[in-house]
């Protein structure tokens, strides 16, 4: 079911869910920890581009480019 990217008040919603999934597929690399999150979200203005690339229609293919690091699978091979 598709969800308008806007709510009863024309505003653009962006939830924390929103946020991680933007910053896990646009620069994994701040996801920890938590304060460089906090401060990469703040710096570099991500509730706005969640905002834009929802109202642009390309926020879902945008998170949907996890970046799958290739050694953290041949780690866990190793692993087990």
């Amino acid at each position: 079911m598709y969800q308008d990217a806007t709510d009863l008040f024309g505003e653009v919603v962006v939830t924390e869910n929103d946020l991680f999934l933007w910053v896990s597929a646009v620069s994994p690399r701040w996801l920890t920890p938590e304060r460089s999150y906090r401060n990469y979200l703040r710096t570099y203005n991500v509730v706005g581009k969640v905002q834009a690339a929802k109202l642009r229609g390309t926020f879902d293919e945008t998170v949907e480019d996890v970046y799958r690091p290739w050694h953290a699978r041949l780690a866990l091979d190793l692993i087990t």
